[in-house]
């Protein structure tokens, strides 16, 4: 009789992960291997067969023409993993040789993904390749200026580069004229600018501006409408700049990385300066990623000397208007003047020579870059050293190596900075060197960017330092006066010193374990195409799958999905055992407190409902349980790293009380009730949470801290039946 091991075993076994035995399984390459109620059995003796992925092409000589996987990916600007799961999946084939690409199949699959109709198109991981013109409505707050964009777009005659030069140069002199309070003649103003020697300084930038090219009568003619068009002059906005990325292709400012700053956040910013640093007036500032230049636009509107302005950007038209934006504030400025201070290029590989006493602005986040730029990046940064590059934490490296001694960094970037784990090494970084001086959380403060912003000034020649660093989340603002420990997997900027007190005595209950290393955790299925897995009746096969949206505390409410579960069709899934579990736990990936449930009927879950199977001696999964519905968990986590996801990682650092089994009885007995509820499970919710609280030895000053943080939120329990 033949003996059966699992998955699990079978990976030690072959020191493979478990995700491999599964495909090896769906594959039929584990000779004898059977599923039995959704679990896999392989054979003990079974042999472990030869690796037959491809592991890339080590073959330089490629035939004519042809595209290995990973040279598809960086043609299609998606990530080779990605491609590799197309590939799978059957939406991409060889067409050279069972194991290349032509390029002109790549073209025809560049073309199918442009297209509006393509359904990859519509698909989240994609939208890099979404194309398009928006106007960026909170970049400035003139409404004038703003209809007028929208107008030029409805014309629809601003159709190439060479043609957004022109209008640009066309509103730029418009406003020369304007500042000065000149007469023109809206529809011939750029021509009768162009035709004349008048302010040679200013028709020096004009001319950069328009690539030293100048506009035929034929283009007048084809822009006559959008030239009609008048765009205000308002001092210290950047209205060239909002006209400028409205219409930027859309893809390519996401592949860049490139986020404009809303007039709102730039002010922001400055204001956080000027309140730690007083009359500034005297300090050489640069912008390293200064784009049209709305932060040094804004700094000369404020009376700042334009000749202690520095800028550098990688867009070439960006730094042409920046430096007019300068010019039409500072007129006294000469053209080679603002092409020594605002200059084109890359701040990460080039730069200016002098030291700064303040570097500000918005760096790009999430920017794609080449092979060569990350191989000379690994070089040159230490927070280029993982497995991703992430480029803010470039541009924040950078721009430390630029400041002076005591130097002001005073950037906008992504919350993520202060807690993800891929960002360990740069906030190691900013402990070692800076003083933090001010931190505000803005949320989502980018139209159509689900990633919430900071405003984030740290001050060089300092180790760590915290004390009188000002805090402004939403509407709660406090200045941090005691010392905290810190340390590069967390920089928690959201707890008062109140909220520290709190934080610490429920880290130092005793005895405690966690769920580090005694606990597995899994994504639900991805199926990488809900619209054709999921259906919303049961067929024969299909079995229910819920969404992070159905779980409750301590119940589901379902919605009624159906899914086939066949694997190999899918993009991404756990091993069998895992979803068939005899007990787990269900929780929301997405929420703004911590969400469980218990499931021992093997139900299904898709990524938005994640699985958790604690693995702790002596403690109870009910028990468990109880401590992560705990309004101390919610508190905790919210307060400690303040993010709507919920990590693996910050549910591995939750302190779980250590108890005996008689005293465990009574959170399980009081989980089973409201399991089997079918009515209000309110107040035997509250009952446990005050034991709970009892658990960490929480003063009632504390518990009234959290309740005070959980009362703002929803719970999000299960409801009467």
């Amino acid at each position: 009789m033949a003996t059966y091991i699992s998955v699990k075993d079978t990976a030690l076994k072959f020191q493979i992960s478990e995700r491999r035995v599964q495909v090896l399984c769906e594959q039929g390459r584990l000779t004898g291997a059977k599923r039995e109620h959704g679990v896999w059995l392989i054979p003990e003796n079974v042999e472990k067969p030869a690796d037959g992925r491809r592991k890339g092409n080590t073959d330089k000589s490629l035939p004519k023409n042809a595209m290995t996987v990973n040279q598809l990916a960086r043609y299609l600007s998606i990530s080779e993993d990605t491609a590799k799961i197309w590939l799978r999946l059957g939406k991409i084939n060889y067409d050279l040789q069972n194991q290349y690409f032509s390029k002109s199949y790549a073209k025809k699959v560049a073309a199918s993904i442009k297209s509006s109709s393509s359904s990859q198109l519509k698909s989240r991981r994609n939208k890099s390749r979404l194309s398009g013109k928006v106007i960026y409505k909170d970049y400035v707050k003139t409404l004038e200026n703003q209809r007028v964009v929208e107008k030029l777009l409805e014309l629809n005659v601003v159709t190439s580069r060479r043609s957004l030069l022109i209008v640009l140069a066309n509103f730029a002199v418009q406003q020369f004229y304007a500042c000065h309070n000149y007469d023109y003649k809206k529809p011939v103003v750029l021509f009768d600018f162009l035709s004349s020697l008048f302010d040679s300084e200013f028709r020096e930038l004009i001319v950069d501006l328009l690539e030293h090219k100048m506009p035929s009568l034929a283009e007048y003619e084809a822009l006559s409408e959008a030239l009609s068009q008048e765009l205000k002059y308002v001092k210290g906005e950047d209205s060239l700049g909002l006209v400028y990325l409205s219409f930027k292709d859309l893809a390519l400012r996401k592949k860049k990385g490139s986020y404009y700053t809303p007039y709102s956040i730039v002010n922001e910013l400055l204001s956080g300066i000027k309140d730690f640093n007083g009359d500034f007036k005297d300090k050489l500032i640069c912008d390293p990623c200064c784009g049209t230049g709305n932060f040094l636009l804004s700094l000369a509107a404020s009376g700042y000397d334009c000749e202690k302005l520095y800028g550098e950007d990688v867009d070439e038209t960006s730094v042409y208007l920046a430096r007019i934006n300068l010019a039409l504030h500072a007129p006294e400025q000469t053209a080679a003047q603002l092409r020594e201070r605002v200059i084109i290029g890359n701040s990460l590989s080039t730069g200016f020579s002098h030291q700064f006493d303040i570097v500000i602005g918005n760096p790009p986040w999430g920017g794609n870059f080449s092979l060569k730029e990350k191989e000379q990046y690994k070089k040159l940064f230490v927070t280029a050293q993982g497995k991703s590059i992430e480029s803010s934490a470039l541009f924040v490296e950078k721009a430390l190596s630029m400041l002076k001694n005591k130097g002001l960094l005073a950037l906008v970037l992504p919350e993520a900075l202060l807690n993800v784990a891929a960002h360990a090494k740069l906030r190691a970084l900013l402990l070692q060197n800076c003083a933090f001086r001010f931190v505000n959380f803005l949320g989502n403060a980018f139209d159509g960017v689900q990633c919430p912003a900071i405003l984030l000034g740290v001050q060089t020649g300092f180790k760590g330092d915290v004390l009188g660093c000002k805090v402004k989340n939403n509407n709660h603002v406090f200045t941090i006066n005691e010392s905290r420990p810190f340390d590069e997997f967390n920089l928690c900027f959201t707890t008062s010193d109140i909220d520290e007190g709190c934080l610490k005595s429920i880290l130092s209950v005793s005895p405690v374990t966690f769920l580090k290393g005694q606990a597995k955790f899994a994504i639900g299925i991805v199926t990488g195409n809900n619209q054709e897995f999921i259906k919303q009746t049961q067929g024969e096969g299909y079995e229910m799958i819920l969404k992070g949206s159905e779980i409750r505390k301590y119940g589901i409410h379902p919605e009624g999905n159906f899914i086939k579960y066949t694997p190999r069709l899918f993009q991404q899934t756990a091993p069998d055992e895992v979803y068939r579990a005899k007990e787990k736990l269900l929780y929301r990936f997405i929420c703004d407190v911590p969400v469980f449930t218990y499931d021992d009927k093997q139900i299904l879950s898709l990524n938005s409902c994640n699985v958790l199977i604690p693995k702790i001696d002596g403690l109870d999964i009910k028990y468990i349980l109880a401590i992560l519905n705990s309004s101390v968990t919610a508190y905790f986590l919210g307060k400690r790293f303040n993010a709507l996801k919920l990590l693996r990682s910050h549910l591995e650092q939750l302190p779980i009380p250590v108890i005996p089994k008689e005293k465990q009885q009574f959170f399980i007995d009081k989980v089973n009730e409201m399991l089997a509820s079918t009515g209000d499970i309110t107040k035997i919710y509250k009952k446990v949470d005050d034991e709970v609280m009892k658990l960490y030895k929480l003063t009632p000053e504390q518990i009234s801290v959290v309740k005070k943080f959980v009362a703002k939120k929803k719970l999000k329990l299960k409801e009467p039946s």
